[in-house]
């Protein structure tokens, strides 16, 4: 499974790409949104989890781009619990799943969980 992390925080990538490794996963970490575009375009990607606290990001322009580019993949956004209009935002713009930033992490590396099930869901 493949999926992209955008994300320019080196804590989160160092969990995605742990997380990754633990789930035979290949995980791409992107740091603007020109960058998941290319990457849903050019490879099968599953699973765009993206950052909200990426420096100027507009999640909309984001999530429609994934979506032109990759139909098929699952958009999980997470960010801190205090900024409620981020993930409104994300929500309002069609993320599949919005957490806070702690249910962000172990979203992608709970004990229980696998990449390939939140694929499927």
């Amino acid at each position: 499974m493949q999926f992209i992390l955008l994300s320019s925080d080196l804590m989160l990538m160092s969990a995605a790409q742990g997380a990754a490794d633990r789930h035979g996963a290949t995980v791409a970490v992107v740091g603007g949104a020109a960058s998941v575009a290319e990457r849903c375009a050019a490879e099968p990607i599953q699973l765009v989890a993206i950052d909200l606290r990426t420096q100027g990001l507009d999640i909309g322009g984001v999530v429609r781009q994934v979506r032109d580019a990759a139909p098929q993949a699952v958009i999980l956004a997470g960010g801190p619990h205090v900024q409620r209009d981020s993930l409104a935002a994300a929500a309002a713009a069609g993320c599949d799943e919005v957490v806070t930033r702690g249910q962000f992490e172990g979203r992608l590396d709970a004990p229980t969980f696998s990449l390939n099930e939140l694929c499927a869901a």
